[in-house]
């Protein structure tokens, strides 16, 4: 009965860490907010308050509409965005996410790290900063994809690079897992 309530609450304790680490990260690295303009190197986004502010944008900066690859022409004014910005430098978009028709737009959280293992129902990482273990539980219907191609959660091997989303209805719960083996469009861990 002992070991039954233990490694209960050592679960419980895995998934609170889990989710403050993720919520943690996700205020770190990421912010959201809507385009007013983006053209050249330059763009020009409002934030949750509607304060207005520039990102000088990556040479190789990645960007998507509603997860699929797109032009800067292609994120218009008023679309919603998730920028990226990685160190040191705050103004300086690796990433830039544009989500027009998701509606868990706001509803998710990402953390990058190193996978330290992987099973069918649980994913250990440690983080981008510090070698702190985190574990989440990988939803029924997580979506797996390494360098891009969907996979199993068996062809992720300790050490790869990983970016774990979760959603905030079960903030300890994996729904989509990207490893990424040999891709450097990735953020640096």
């Amino acid at each position: 009965m002992f070991y039954r309530m233990f490694g209960l609450a050592t679960l419980a304790l895995g998934m609170f860490v889990c989710a403050t680490a993720l919520a943690e990260d996700a205020k770190e690295g990421t912010h959201d907010g809507k385009v007013v303009s983006i053209s050249g190197d330059k763009l020009v986004m409002t934030n949750a308050e509607g304060k207005e502010h520039s990102h000088t944008l990556a040479r190789g900066v990645k960007l998507t509409l509603d997860g699929k690859a797109c032009e800067a022409a292609q994120l218009k004014a008023g679309t919603r965005i998730r920028v990226t910005t990685e160190g040191a430098d705050k103004q300086l978009a690796t990433r830039v996410d544009g989500l027009d028709k998701n509606p868990d737009f706001a509803a998710s959280s990402r953390r990058d790290g190193k996978l330290v293992s992987i099973t069918a129902k649980k994913l250990v990482m440690t983080g981008a900063v510090g070698s702190a273990e985190h574990t989440c539980i990988l939803a029924i219907d997580a979506q797996i994809t390494c360098d891009g191609k969907v996979c199993k959660a068996a062809d992720l091997k300790p050490g790869m690079r990983v970016r774990v989303t979760t959603g905030n209805e079960a903030p300890s719960d994996a729904t989509q897992v990207e490893a990424l083996d040999k891709n450097a469009d990735f953020t640096r861990i």
